[in-house]
């Protein structure tokens, strides 16, 4: 799973700036180091911000400094982005943060944290000349299959302690010490994604299952889930599903196994019985297009699975 680090800091900046250029400057290298949102600067004091991240697979860890009041995502940034994450973020500031999401309007504590969807715009401001948070990026279809009814959870406080909070402390801790995330990016991923569940899920019905050690089968069915859901892209791979469900490949593989079969070999059958149905309801189409339609780049190469799956042609299995 690929790592990638990325630092912005208004220390990065030309010389020789106006305030005001100095903020277009930053805002403009924002846009780049990371759309999620807009920043509007302190008046009263001189424009300072500090960022970084780590990015593993489709999780992200990130943090936050600055001399800025409000920060926003705007309804352009979600049509742009076509982010399909969940963000946890918690005020790591020192003052009470008024937050309005999904049109309502509440107040994040000083520690408390706060579930965000980056396909839906949102507001905060503290009233105060700085601003401070950490916020991790989470797969949406793994946190999903692993906290019931977790989108009720999408914006209110979540009061400090527990597993969210170790959550956070936890991506303080490798913000600060990067290097770990070279040596254990994956295994870092999933574990973040456990702690974010085991907090969350304490609300929901799925968290007995989790303390009980049922993590790896709820990541199973979020893998199958993604594979359901993607099997007929041409190009999809146990590395693109991996991604997906920000896990690595190898661990992945291993659930697919354990389960009773590879992926490959999951993807053939998803892949197979779909064309096998397309074939008896749509008599009329060709069977190339069907195929395509599928996944399948190489027409003989369906042929054969075909019919090694099914003990008969495609052009026999019409209107069956």
């Amino acid at each position: 799973m690929s790592v990638i680090k990325k630092r912005l800091s208004t220390d990065m900046l030309p010389l020789g700036l106006s305030e005001r250029q100095r903020f277009t400057f930053f805002a403009e290298l924002f846009e780049h180091f990371s759309n999620t949102g807009e920043l509007d600067p302190a008046e009263d004091v001189p424009f300072r911000a500090a960022m970084n991240s780590i990015h593993v697979g489709t999780t992200m860890l990130g943090r936050c400094d600055g001399t800025f009041t409000t920060v926003r995502r705007e309804q352009r940034q979600v049509l742009s982005t076509n982010d399909d994450r969940y963000c946890l973020a918690r005020n790591t500031g020192n003052r009470e943060s008024r937050m309005v999401v999904r049109g309502r309007e509440f107040v994040l504590r000083p520690g408390s944290m706060v579930l965000l969807k980056l396909d839906e715009p949102f507001f905060s401001a503290d009233g105060a000349n700085t601003k401070r948070f950490t916020n991790v990026h989470l797969p949406m279809a793994t946190l999903k299959s692993m906290v019931a009814d977790v989108d009720d959870l999408v914006g209110r406080e979540l009061a400090p302690g527990g597993a969210l909070s170790l959550a956070m402390d936890y991506s303080d801790l490798l913000l600060k010490h990067t290097d770990a995330v070279d040596e254990a990016g994956f295994a870092i991923a999933a574990h973040l994604m456990d702690l974010a569940a085991l907090g969350l899920g304490a609300r929901g019905d799925l968290a007995a299952q989790a303390q009980r050690g049922g993590l790896r089968a709820v990541r199973l069915k979020s893998v199958l889930m993604i594979l359901e859901k993607r099997f007929a892209e041409p190009d999809f791979s146990a590395q693109k599903l991996a991604a997906a469900a920000g896990l690595s490949e190898r661990y992945v593989n291993e659930l697919l196994y354990e389960a009773g079969a590879s992926f490959t070999l999951r993807l053939n059958e998803l892949r197979l019985r779909k064309a096998a149905e397309l074939l008896a309801r749509e008599a009329e189409r060709r069977i190339s297009d069907i195929a395509f339609d599928c996944g399948f780049n190489d027409l003989s190469y369906f042929n054969r699975c075909f019919r090694r799956r099914f003990g008969l042609t495609p052009s026999a299995a019409r209107g069956r």
